[in-house]
């Protein structure tokens, strides 16, 4: 039976339309609605592919603008609201047979559809007539069968789980029961009411209505309202404007359609929505600005400050000359000026004056604090525990989280919990352009910064275990050679904002800063030769052979213990290939220094000569001495010119200090008995006298340098008259040619007398900052007049990160350049924004004909040191003397001349993050326009061809749970084996293609695959979750403290709540700093055993340091399958 009323609780309205459209086969069906879906469509769609002409009249849901008199386009919001609805949808056979069922039915001449555009049609009927229609006919609506009004929309939710309200009014056939008693009752009171000759009329006693009268008169009621709805329905109608190849379009156009997209279209897509919201990005309005910036600089602060918001730290990473010092300004403007917070900027005692500048141009307030203060023993970090922001410059500089200036900047960031004077988490700003000198640990000690040690800080975003991600990550780099922007990419994306020169210059060609166009000079390569051989007077085969010869046995101690003392033999195996790994690095260091200069050589050789002959004689003495245990007793001794004198043991002179004596006779005692001391002392002979050899023979050849003899041929020929800064990987190097060109008075005087000045480590911050202001007076804006400046600057590495040189021109690098990093740092001194060079030239210095044969040697000890780090056994200190493999091919291009290599290892050497990707959608954008990406609908796709490739791309979006913006789901899956790859610098480069890139449909199951993805990102989810929630690993130490601590409760000694608080403070990762103090604390409890005292040292750091415990609900938002909207896909086959 038809109800009268639907409300989808008692009836739903899917059930009644299937009902009253069973008995309109061939007969006309109209609907008027605010909303049509495919889910509605398919609740009817056996029953109305019967009818015999169908109409359907839709309005659109008013936009906001219409509440303040603005006429909304209702065609492209109703468009909009379409498409928004299919993109929600998820992919399956099912959706995609049906929507191509829907199409099909809608192509029917049988079916038109109509939009309202004259206002909001808000209206929802549903009409049916029993005329029999044709093509000839479809129009007739005479003979009114059934209407239902109300509130039902014709989607999904409308006719059957939405609370709706909707009447129906309808005529009554023979199959319907003519009499409806309980309504009979109902209206009894009417004839009660009515006069007596009234109600006879109404009801002649002894009569019944006949069942056919009864249907027609409750029939009449029911037409007059179908009729009155009909012509209510005609007037809107006649109204509308066609929308039926609009509706087709749209969805022929969605992920189930048959429109075939592009691979270039469908990697639009992926690049258009992957950065949407950067794009849709505006600037925050803080206020009044001192800061002037270019396009890109301002963009990229807009991005920061979107991460600072979210992580509350950030990395500026752009290539070195580009401006970070100006991104780093504004930022600290932001905080420290507009929110008057407390921040503190950490820098180099170098760049300390640069900043002062920088900031009081901007009356910006900012403390400063120097790098080396905080390597003091004495460092306080307590009256700086409580800033707000924190911007680290060259922050690579904290590269290394063991050393004492890693300790003190993380107390100032972890002191007060982590928060700063305003309550809120510390914001921590890096400004690195290679924050990756030696191993990827070297980013991670950096980005643990603002992380405060906790583990599960990127859990949102996939990665459950920082360390873990980082740990796999590194192996990942070795296997496939792989770069860190690459292998960390995801991560990257997140916290990193990089821009580089390439990237500038093609996404922003008209960029300016204070209305002056931004332009970058041309670089150039230029290599100087020299002879190595006549260097070193036909000696060089000679030394090289001795180097190889040499067995440094002081550094292998291990190597000589007697076989029946060892007691672990998987010990004794380890400490031995970590010393030969040692020995390597040494021997490497030896070829370095052998090219750098003859100097340099020989003062490694008088080095070695005094330790191995000092190690030789505290060993007769029954003593063992390591190498950087000499190194710290040297420091009692006044020896300004060491290295003039005769080499040779210093122990008696060691001795005669009372200092060094006393430091010697502290260090830990080995047992000579477990040792051949024998062989062990056979062998330093050996290499003593080797290296006295050597000694002899090299040191008179100063007098007749053929390598300093070509860079004064170079400085007085091509490059006489121009500013030179010759940088050189040693002191030593850089001091024997600043002495020796500025005591070369003929050769001054062939060119001209330039003034030549040196920096090392030996000069003082203050007298570095006076001399580049005589060298570069213009980029450091100091007034020095033209007589006055410095021509010919020789500088270590001192200088090559965070100084602006610019008035240079050229470059030398007296020195093969083993750490492409070197090279990009020095390079970034002088080519930089408003450089007034066309060109900067980096000259090179190459041994001619022995260039071959120095990286053979070289990279054969690179290979065995590689083999002992690949066991995990060296230091993440000594790993900066291990040449990597890849660098002996870049040395031979940069003696080619190859300038694209620069290029090539900026990139490399920093961090290549989003801004590659970004850099193509801006080429894009400059192309085809914004609005071409946008129309776009979500859950395209195409396929291509690709070598050695049979898989599927994905891409899925899910909102934030903070509701931020989007996070990015990337995934390729192979067809084969399953495997599934989510880097999506790494999928990019498979799904990048050109504008005539063909389209190609492989055989791959895209249901079948696109399961496994979404089973993928979900178990990965999980993954992320558990390790999260799994116990942190704490240090050795919180443990054993914890455990006295519950031993000291039950004994009774200390208070129980206290105790309690503390223990869970020592179940919180820690920073080393504390941990340090922690160790010293228990330390002293086990000479004192005092539990009151342990439990206070544990309650004072807990003050310090300890964090307020975390929302457990704020991050308990589980990415479930529903989440997930397909974005675009692809097939790629081979």
């Amino acid at each position: 039976m038809i109800p009268f009323v639907i409300d989808n609780d008692q009836h739903r309205l899917s059930d009644v339309l299937n009902a009253l459209l069973a008995e309109s086969n061939g007969r006309p069906f109209d609907v008027a609605t605010a909303y049509f879906s495919v889910s509605g469509y398919r609740l009817v769609k056996n029953e109305l592919h019967k009818v015999g002409a169908f109409r359907l009249l839709l309005g659109a849901e008013p936009e906001s603008g219409k509440d303040i008199g603005l006429r909304p386009d209702e065609r492209r919001a109703l468009l909009a609201r379409l498409r928004g609805d299919l993109e929600a949808s998820p992919f399956n056979a099912e959706t995609l047979k049906l929507v191509e069922d829907l199409i099909a039915f809608l192509r029917a001449d049988k079916v038109e559809v109509r939009l309202y555009e004259r206002g909001f049609l808000h209206a929802k009927a549903y009409l049916l007539h029993h005329d029999v229609v044709s093509q000839h006919n479809r129009s007739d609506r005479l003979r009114p069968y059934a209407a239902i009004v109300g509130s039902s929309n014709f989607t999904g939710p409308g006719l059957t789980s939405n609370r709706e309200l909707n009447i129906v009014h309808r005529v009554f056939t023979q199959a319907d029961e003519p009499t409806d008693h309980e309504a009979a009752e109902r209206v009894a009171y009417l004839a009660r009411e009515a006069t007596s000759e009234r109600a006879t009329d109404l009801q002649p006693s002894g009569a019944e209505v006949p069942a056919t009268a009864r249907r027609l008169i409750k029939s009449e009621v029911g037409a007059r309202a179908i009729s009155d709805l009909t012509q209510w329905f005609e007037r809107q109608w006649r109204d509308a404007g066609d929308f039926k190849q609009d509706l087709i379009e749209l969805l022929d156009a969605s992920k189930f359609g048959t429109t075939e997209y592009t691979p270039y279209q469908v990697y639009l897509k992926a690049l258009y929505e992957y950065f949407r919201d950067e794009l849709g990005e505006e600037a925050l309005d803080a206020g009044r600005s001192a800061v002037a910036l270019a396009e890109f600089q301002d963009d990229a602060v807009k991005r920061a400050r979107r991460i600072l918001a979210r992580y509350d730290g950030v990395l500026i990473a752009d290539s070195v000359g580009l401006g970070k010092t100006w991104i780093g300004k504004k930022l600290l403007e932001d905080f420290a000026y507009h929110r008057r917070q407390k921040a503190i900027v950490v820098c180099a005692a170098s760049l300390r004056d640069m900043w002062r500048k920088e900031l009081a141009t901007a009356t910006i307030a900012a403390q400063m604090l120097g790098m080396e203060e905080m390597g003091r023993e004495t460092f306080d970090p307590k009256p700086w525990g409580d800033a707000d922001v924190i911007l680290i410059d060259e922050s690579h500089n904290f590269r290394n989280d063991k050393a004492n200036r890693y300790l003190g900047i993380e107390q100032i960031i972890q002191l007060n919990g982590g928060r700063g004077r305003d309550g809120d988490r510390k914001k921590v700003i890096l400004l690195s352009a290679t924050p990756i000198n030696n191993d990827l640990y070297d980013l991670l000690s950096q980005i643990r910064l603002f992380t405060q040690a906790e583990p599960d800080y990127f859990r949102d975003i996939g990665i459950g275990d920082l360390n873990l991600y980082f740990r796999r990550a590194r192996q990942q780099m070795r296997q496939q050679d792989a770069s860190a922007g690459t292998v960390l990419f995801n991560l990257l994306e997140e916290i990193v904002v990089r821009n580089t020169r390439p990237f500038i210059r093609v996404a922003y060609p008209n960029a300016t800063i204070n209305g002056k166009p931004v332009r970058f000079p041309d670089r150039k390569l230029r290599t100087v030769q020299y002879s190595l051989g006549a260097t070193y007077a036909g000696l060089y085969d000679e030394i090289v052979a001795a180097i190889d010869h040499l067995s440094l046995a002081p550094y292998k101690l291990e190597f000589y213990r007697k076989p029946e003392t060892v007691l672990d033999k998987q010990d004794h195996e380890w400490e031995q290939g970590r010393e030969q790994g040692f020995v390597g690095i040494f021997k490497t260091r030896f070829l370095k220094r052998l090219e750098s200069s003859i100097e340099a050589f020989r003062l490694s050789l008088h080095r070695a000569l005094t330790f191995e002959s000092t190690y030789l004689d505290y060993l007769l003495d029954g003593k063992v001495v390591s190498s950087s245990d000499f190194q710290k007793a040297m420091r009692f001794l006044e020896r300004d010119a060491e290295d003039e004198s005769d080499p040779g043991s210093v122990a008696d002179q060691l001795d005669a200090v009372a200092e060094a004596k006393a430091y010697i006779d502290g260090l830990p005692r080995v047992d000579l008995n477990q040792y051949d001391l024998r062989r062990l002392r056979h062998e330093v002979e050996a290499d003593i006298a080797l290296l006295k050899r050597l000694y002899d023979r090299t040191a008179p050849l100063a007098a007749n340098d053929a390598k300093l003899e070509a860079l004064k041929e170079a400085l007085a020929t091509d490059l006489k008259g121009k500013k030179i800064l010759v940088f050189s990987s040693f002191k030593d190097t850089a001091r024997y040619v600043h002495r020796t060109l500025s005591n070369d008075a003929e050769w001054l005087k062939r060119i001209g007398q330039p003034t030549i000045r040196r920096i090392d480590s030996g000069n003082h911050p203050s007298e570095r900052g006076y001399i580049l202001g005589l060298f570069a007076p213009v980029a450091n804006q100091a007034d020095v007049k033209l007589e006055d400046q410095i021509d010919i600057l020789i500088s270590t590495d001192v200088l090559s990160e965070g100084q602006n040189l610019q008035d240079c021109g050229i470059i030398v690098n007296y020195d093969l350049t083993w750490n492409p990093i070197r090279l990009v740092q020095r390079n970034g001194r002088i080519d930089r924004i408003g450089s007034p060079h066309e060109a900067v030239v980096i000259c090179n210095m190459f041994p001619e004909d022995e260039l071959e044969r120095l990286l053979r040697l070289v990279e054969r000890l690179t290979d065995r040191i590689a083999q002992i780090d690949e066991l995990g056994l060296l230091d993440a200190s000594i790993l900066g003397e291990v040449v990597h493999p890849r660098t002996f091919n870049t040395i031979r291009r940069i003696r080619n001349e190859d300038g694209a290599v620069l290029d090539e290892e900026e990139e490399r050497a920093e961090l290549a993050g989003p801004e590659t990707l970004l850099r193509q959608l801006k080429e894009l954008l400059n192309r085809q326009g914004k609005d071409s990406l946008a129309a776009l609908p979500h859950g395209i796709h195409s396929g291509l061809r690709r070598d050695r490739c049979h898989g599927m791309f994905f891409y899925f979006q899910a909102a934030r749970p903070d509701g931020s913006g989007q996070r990015h789901f990337w995934r390729y899956i192979d067809a084969k084996t399953h495997d599934v790859l989510d880097n999506r610098f790494q999928i990019a480069q498979v799904i990048a293609c050109q504008p005539d890139e063909p389209r190609y449909i492989g055989d791959q199951d895209v249901f079948s695959l696109q399961e496994k993805v979404i089973d993928h990102i979900l178990r990965s989810e999980k993954e992320a979750e558990a390790k999260a929630a799994a116990p942190k690993t704490v240090d050795p130490a919180q443990q054993a403290v914890a455990e006295e601590l519950k031993n000291a409760l039950r004994r009774g000694t200390i208070e129980r709540d206290a105790t309690k608080s503390a223990i869970r403070y020592l179940g919180q990762p820690m920073g080393r700093f504390a941990v340090k103090r922690l160790k010293a604390a228990y330390a002293e409890w086990t000479k004192d055993r005092s539990d009151q005292v342990l439990l206070s040292s544990v309650q004072s750091l807990a003050v310090d340091y300890g964090k307020e415990a975390a929302d457990s609900t704020s991050r308990e938002v589980t990415l479930a399958r529903e989440d997930l909207e397909l974005i675009c896909f692809e097939y790629v086959s081979s």
